[in-house]
């Protein structure tokens, strides 16, 4: 068989994710995306994903909803705390029918994992132990998994549905969610598929798609992602060779006529860093409109101390001219937002760290602030290095918090472009 397999022979999962903090705007989902993101990219048909709030029937009647659906996989996510609304367990045990049994495995870890808590609180380790005891309980016949913090998950079988449920911290639902992972691979449970990231940048969705439409692609399954300045494909295949080809021509198409930035999935940063690192050469930047973001994201990974020196958030203009050394002159005929600031900027962090490159942003994030001639949106962008300082103006659209994202992405790419990466 060539192409991806047909949606009702690949495994197939439900995620139900519970809290009311996901619900209110407290949390922002993040279990979700990683959960679907995984599978998806393994060949596993994601049937649906549901968000629940700390309510005994709903919950129970979402988990009752996603079973019914038999899908190979139930990812639950949340609810298994020692407070009045962690309800997972007992939701899952009544819509499996069967009592809520403490395990004696789950109580084993539970006492290992307080008695490091109470250790490095200084609590009496009973204490701890008694109040977190009810994480123990869970639906007869499922088995404990090792927790990452304090609470074991779950892991219990429907008729022919594999159930595993993970606490909603995000850091403990990766690293168990990584286990489980490893383990269902180990058996088998994933189909053989093939993933391509194709990223672009400088182009949207209206651009890209009249070129996929010119492909042909029966064998493979094609989807877009937008993000601020960029459009990722994402080409899924089966290993046989004729749906290689038809990928492989795809891929080409693309890179033959759009802005391709790489076609093996790495991302900006991974790009950025890697030529950075090869070359033994340093970034630093000085950030206005956005704050520290470019910092942020600059120093995200392990091991960027190897090429980031530093950064300068220069908001007010005393900053810009005395960290940074742009001319008061400047600021006064220019003002803040302007390509000869950011020139200034770039050179100036430049000179105040050492740095192979510097980095500038400044402009006018909104939501007030704009005018005629400089409105809400224009962004500034300088890359300064060995060769000079250059300049890129632009004008994003959305609120603050996008015009701030999308400065990163480009602040970014214009470092990858004078780096010929």
């Amino acid at each position: 068989m060539t192409g991806v397999a047909p949606a009702h022979t690949r495994p197939s999962a439900a995620i139900v994710l519970s809290g009311d903090e996901l619900l209110d705007g407290r949390t922002r989902d993040s279990n979700g995306r990683l959960l679907a993101g995984v599978l998806s990219g393994r060949g596993v048909r994601v049937a649906g994903l549901a968000i629940v709030g700390d309510d005994r029937d709903r919950l129970a009647a979402t988990l009752r909803c996603a079973l019914a659906g038999e899908p190979d996989l139930l990812l639950v996510g949340g609810g298994l705390g020692t407070t009045h609304d962690d309800l997972t367990a007992e939701c899952l045990a009544e819509v499996l029918g069967v009592p809520l049994r403490e395990s004696d495995e789950a109580l084993a870890m539970l006492a290992e994992r307080t008695r490091e808590v109470a250790e490095r609180r200084r609590l009496d380790p009973v204490e701890v132990l008694e109040r977190a005891r009810r994480q123990a309980l869970l639906p007869a016949g499922a088995r404990p998994l090792p927790p990452a913090g304090v609470a074991p998950g779950i892991a219990a079988v429907s008729g022919a549905t594999r159930i595993f449920a993970f606490p909603g911290v995000p850091w403990e639902l990766r690293r168990m969610w990584a286990e489980v992972e490893s383990g269902l691979e180990r058996e088998g449970f994933f189909p053989e598929v093939v993933t391509r990231l194709v990223r672009l940048a400088g182009v949207g969705e209206l651009q890209v798609s009249p070129v996929l439409e010119r492909c042909p692609r029966d064998l493979l399954w094609v989807g877009i992602n937008i993000g601020p300045g960029e459009v990722t494909v994402i080409v899924r295949h089966d290993a046989g060779a004729a749906a290689r080809a038809q990928a492989a021509a795809l891929v080409a198409t693309l890179e033959g006529e759009l802005p391709v930035f790489s076609s093996d999935g790495r991302t900006v940063d991974d790009l950025v860093a890697e030529t950075l690192r090869a070359r033994g050469e340093t970034v630093a930047a000085a950030e206005s409109c956005t704050g520290g973001l470019l910092g942020a994201r600059l120093t995200a990974r392990p091991g960027s101390s190897e090429y980031v020196l530093g950064g300068v958030v220069a908001y007010a203009n005393d900053v810009k001219r005395a960290v940074l050394g742009v001319p008061e002159d400047l600021l006064a005929a220019h003002g803040a937002v302007s390509e000869e600031v950011a020139a200034a900027m770039a050179e100036g962090v430049r000179h105040v760290t050492g740095a192979t490159w510097g980095l500038s942003v400044t402009g006018v994030a909104g939501p007030s602030g704009g005018s005629p001639e400089k409105p809400v949106g224009l962004v500034e962008i300088g890359c300064a290095g060995p060769s000079g300082v250059r300049v890129v103006e632009s004008r994003f659209p959305g609120d603050r918090e996008s015009v701030r994202d999308w400065s990163v992405v480009r602040a970014l790419h214009l470092l990858r472009e004078r780096l010929g990466a």
